[in-house]
């Protein structure tokens, strides 16, 4: 059968996420019923030398931590724990990712791991976000240095809603938007999927419609 599915959205064959195959042999055996336990993987033989690689080896854990560092960086701004672009390069010297970028350079797209690359790398990776940040009006710079989180930014954190879509619903809702406008900006959040799990489409209108003039 292979390690894959086939995905109807897409029409084609999917490979398993290797945390799915880890879990999946993880749970060959029942814990304090079985004393040995045997799982066998059906696989193409080109893919036999990677996956047994990955279940048998040691994994390095890396951080995904530059993937979502606008929000961090916003929710530690509003909360005053950064006040200027150097206390947010001061902040990630602090975090795994940090430990991570002189480990595996490669990974986080650095060519070297001398002091100077690693404090260019950060200097870029803040000075992009926070202008991410600001041109989004979560944030305002002044003098080029100092930060201060501006109402959209006091939202997102709060709320623990994505900057981008904070972005959106400040720049599509207005007072005259009818209910569909609405559900269509919804739908194009990041969140939506989140939100339709948690509530019906009737109880979605009903809460937003209160809300309406």
């Amino acid at each position: 059968l292979d390690t894959m599915y086939y995905d109807g959205r897409e029409q084609r064959l999917v490979d398993y996420s290797m945390n799915e195959i880890m879990h999946m042999a993880g749970i060959a055996s029942r814990p304090g019923v079985d004393n040995i336990a045997r799982c066998v993987i059906l696989c193409h033989s080109p893919k036999k030398a990677y996956i047994k690689k990955l279940l048998e080896g040691a994994l390095p854990i890396e951080s995904h931590l530059d993937h979502a560092l606008h929000d961090h960086l916003c929710a530690e701004i509003v909360s005053k724990t950064i006040e200027n672009k150097q206390d947010a390069v001061d902040y990630l010297t602090w975090t795994f990712f940090y430990r991570r970028l002189t480990q595996n350079p490669n990974y986080y797209n650095m060519e070297a791991v001398s002091h100077t690359n690693l404090s260019d790398h950060l200097s870029e990776l803040i000075e992009q976000t926070i202008g991410d940040l600001e041109e989004s009006k979560c944030v305002v710079v002044d003098d080029e240095v100092d930060l201060s989180p501006l109402n959209l930014g006091m939202i997102s954190s709060h709320y623990y809603v994505n900057y981008t879509t904070i972005e959106l619903y400040a720049s599509s809702v207005t007072a005259k938007t009818k209910i569909r406008g609405i559900i269509e900006v919804l739908s194009a959040s990041t969140e939506f999927m989140a939100l339709a799990f948690r509530e019906s489409e009737s109880e979605m209108l009903e809460r937003m419609a209160k809300h309406l003039p």
